[in-house]
């Protein structure tokens, strides 16, 4: 594969994969260290309590980063060289995500009158508005654009290992669980202003006040791919949160941590396709719709391997990835962690497939409307069979959906290689 074999040839692509391989192992890492601490801590029941204000939070925080991390990231690396050009990119999708923040905590405010039923919840769940706020000033889809991830790396880190650390200071009992939300706040903050000022600093970019054409244009870009992000992430958070309604927090808890291990695991290959995005946006724009198919084959043939070979270890070793990271308490997460696992090779096909491949080929709308289906049948699967199954049903509904995914992302690609 050309952009495999020839990857020494590649500095930013090869700057791109070490940053994003040396940022997921640290994501991979720090839960190794603060995970079985918290659970040990707090207990499954607050765990599970933490769990749920948590995703209420990640709704906010989705609506927030709408569709710009692939579309602007499309537009910067299509003008990575031009300052003026990539400033009003800048201002334009910064303050786009600003006032999207507004509308998040309108949002926020609406979910504590619906779902929150104890002042504790409702305090985590307003300090999650520091998330937002410092989520709103880390533009990954900048470094991303321009193929400089160590910047977001640097910003990462740091403010990771500011967290873990904070995480030990004061999380001491099993009521300090209310905490854990404010200390994440903390860390999205300090990335938000080391973002800011790198920004500044490295990249001569200046602030420049958009026009209102130039908000609706990114608004209108990111929609099909926030449609698309959104609808993944809004079938994975809705197990946590439906299952809240059925079983009891420490079930919520357990099925909790078992989705973490997972979605733990499948950052060893993300930097992979994470790297390939940007550098294919802007191959795939010169060359022709047969050449971009040949790309992708051999992407995919060389990618299959490895996730396959992630998946089934995952498999096999699951009842030590629980011991290690859930405790002897979390047992039962390891059928949870085996339901899942199939999700690693299936969903990193589907990641390649819809955002590299579909997405890169202009292909959102079809791959947003794929993802809304897949949705709607892990939702639906989980309300149906929750009371059966108990928290099985949305490790068995998340590996439903994926399948789901992958059969419409191939079906297309055989309808455009017809063609």
């Amino acid at each position: 594969m050309e952009i495999i074999n020839n990857i020494k040839n590649n500095k930013s692509l090869v700057e791109s994969f070490f940053s994003l391989s040396i940022l997921n192992g640290l994501n991979v890492i720090l839960p190794l260290i603060t995970l079985p601490y918290i659970l040990r801590v707090i207990g499954p029941a607050n765990y599970g309590i933490y769990a749920f204000v948590s995703v209420l939070i990640q709704y906010c925080m989705l609506l927030n980063t709408y569709g710009f991390n692939f579309s602007a990231t499309k537009q910067v690396s299509q003008y990575r060289h031009d300052e003026k050009e990539l400033s009003r990119i800048y201002s334009a999708v910064i303050i786009c995500r600003l006032l999207l923040a507004f509308v998040a905590f309108i949002f926020l405010f609406g979910l504590s009158v619906l779902f929150i039923s104890s002042k504790t919840e409702l305090i985590m769940l307003f300090w999650g508005i520091g998330m937002v706020i410092g989520d709103t000033f880390v533009p990954i889809w900048l470094f991303q654009g321009v193929e400089k991830m160590r910047y977001l790396t640097f910003v990462n880190v740091l403010s990771k290992v500011v967290f873990t650390i904070l995480i030990f200071v004061f999380i001491h009992k099993a009521s300090d669980y209310k905490y854990i939300i404010m200390l994440n706040s903390l860390g999205y903050i300090t990335a938000g202003l080391l973002s800011t000022i790198l920004v500044i600093k490295n990249f001569n970019i200046t602030f420049i006040v958009p026009k209102f054409k130039e908000l609706i244009f990114q608004f209108k870009e990111g929609s099909a791919l926030f449609g698309s992000t959104i609808g993944v992430e809004l079938y994975r958070n809705a197990n946590i949160f439906i299952l809240r309604f059925f079983v009891n927090d420490a079930a919520v808890g357990i099925y909790a941590a078992a989705e973490k291990v997972i979605k733990g695991v499948q950052m060893i290959v993300s930097p992979i396709v994470q790297a390939l995005f940007p550098h294919l946006s802007l191959k795939f724009n010169q060359q022709s719709l047969k050449d971009n198919l040949s790309t992708m084959k051999k992407i995919i043939i060389r990618f299959s391997p490895i996730v396959f070979v992630i998946f089934i270890l995952t498999f096999i070793f699951a009842p030590w990835l629980s011991a290690l990271l859930c405790g002897n308490y979390y047992q039962s997460a390891v059928k949870l962690i085996r339901i899942m696992s199939p999700i690693i090779f299936i969903g990193g096909l589907n990641y390649v497939l819809g955002i590299v491949g579909l997405v890169n080929l202009n292909q959102q709308n079809y791959f947003f409307k794929s993802v809304l289906f897949s949705g709607v049948v892990s939702v639906t699967f989980v309300l149906l069979t929750v009371n059966v199954y108990g928290s099985a049903a949305a490790a068995w509904a998340m590996t439903l959906s994926e399948i789901v995914l992958f059969c419409f992302c191939i079906f297309y690609f055989f309808k455009l290689a017809r063609q």
